[in-house]
């Protein structure tokens, strides 16, 4: 109980620094720009006596985004919070809701203007989750169980901070940043003892000097869809044959004023990252997932 309410706290800190920003005096002269979405879906399927066969399934899903933005002459500073979390539970109400998506990212960037397109720039991102991840088995009566732990809030997270040059326009924001150190920190004793996340075992802090390259792009496809991307790349300088790379790319399809739907994918490789197998093994894998959302969208 104790972990959750340090977990709500934490999260209401982000959101309430963001509401600080947004609280800006925001009229027509003020350099300030505000706004942000929530979304919330719900599945549900019921069957009963029906021959094709099937499970009944609840699904639950948020996703919640502000942003914050201040442009001057010379400087601009952005931010950006990310919260994005879902459940689903396939069967009846025996078997385990389980995470479907779990994501808490804060992202802030300040640039100085070098020219109308080009800047130099200091960036801070933030990466971690909400709630603890766990591989399954079924006992010898097929019933369902949590068997180990293998993720938490603050095991992983990263924080990542960076100087570099970077370019904007009406569509792309890219910045590559020659200096950079990821901070993978684990603090969950058990997974830092079995040195989860490329962290010593044992250790709770890792630290990678590096190069960084992260890119954004947002458009209209046509009226009322949109499309945007996210991409990162990390090299240590230690070890540049090895790239970590976090892919997103997302479609949202507003239907109407209170009504949207979204298809997403993101695509992740960490070298120090190993990914567990049903055989019991682990091994270094290309980490892929998609989600369609469809459900109540509120704009502010």
């Amino acid at each position: 109980m104790t972990q959750f309410f340090t977990k709500l706290i934490f999260t209401l800190a982000l959101l309430s620094s963001l509401y600080v920003v947004q609280a800006q005096d925001t009229t027509s002269t003020s350099p300030w720009t505000t706004g942000g979405f929530a979304r919330l879906t719900f599945n549900n399927t019921g069957l009963s006596n029906w021959a094709a066969g099937g499970e009944n399934s609840v699904a639950l899903g948020a996703v919640i985004n502000l942003s914050a933005k201040r442009e001057t002459k010379r400087t601009l500073w952005e931010n950006t919070l990310n919260i994005d979390y879902g459940l689903a539970r396939v069967g009846d109400n025996d078997e385990l809701f389980k995470k479907t998506k779990d994501q808490l990212l804060f992202t802030s960037k300040y640039g100085y203007k070098l020219t109308e397109h080009w800047n130099v720039s200091a960036a801070l991102n933030f990466q971690t989750q909400i709630q603890p991840g766990y591989t399954y088995r079924r006992d010898s009566l097929g019933k369902e169980f949590i068997d180990q732990k293998i993720s938490d809030f603050f095991a992983p997270a990263y924080i990542l901070p960076t100087i570099g040059i970077g370019y904007k326009n009406k569509v792309v924001s890219a910045v590559l940043s020659p200096i950079a150190n990821k901070i993978t920190l684990v603090l969950d004793d058990s997974l830092s003892q079995a040195g989860a996340f490329g962290v010593s075992p044992g250790k709770k802090v890792r630290n990678e000097l590096g190069i960084d390259l992260t890119a954004t792009a947002q458009f209209k496809v046509m009226e009322n869809i949109t499309f945007n991307t996210f991409l990162n790349l990390f090299g240590n300088y230690e070890s540049l044959e090895f790239i970590d790379v976090n892919w997103t790319t997302n479609f949202v399809f507003k239907v109407n004023k209170f009504f949207s739907a979204s298809f997403g994918t993101q695509l992740l490789y960490d070298n120090d990252v190993l990914i567990p197998q049903e055989d019991g093994t682990s091994t270094r894998a290309i980490q892929f997932k998609h989600v369609l959302d469809i459900g109540v969208f509120i704009e502010f």
